[in-house]
């Protein structure tokens, strides 16, 4: 098998995945596929589940457009692991930031 064409296969499944959840939590507000968060504390729920899904959607998109680009030989593998794994774990700062900017005031 290619190294290009299994590129292409993680990164398509793992950003199908990461597209699901952003569509879930953007379109359908279905704040519970995430896990360990304390939704009596977020005062605006519905503006939190938009901010982190579009965070997610992007991800989603960037992971399989760079998969494609490897497979197409545009990006070398360097490349790729850089830009895959910022855009793995930028949605989970941008949960950590949503948690704060949407926190309740305890005033």
């Amino acid at each position: 098998m290619d190294t290009g064409f299994l590129i292409l296969l993680i990164s398509c499944l793992s950003g199908f995945i990461y597209l699901t959840i952003g569509y879930l939590l953007t379109f359908k507000q279905k704040a519970d596929v995430l896990n360990g968060i304390d939704f009596s504390k977020i005062a605006d729920l519905p503006a939190f589940c938009k901010y982190v899904g579009n965070s997610f959607l992007l991800s989603g998109v960037i992971q399989i457009v760079v998969g494609v680009l490897v497979y197409l030989a545009y990006f070398d593998l360097l490349l790729f692991v850089a830009i895959y794994v910022f855009f793995s774990i930028l949605p989970i700062v941008n949960v950590v930031r949503a948690m704060r900017k949407f926190q309740k005031s305890t005033s």
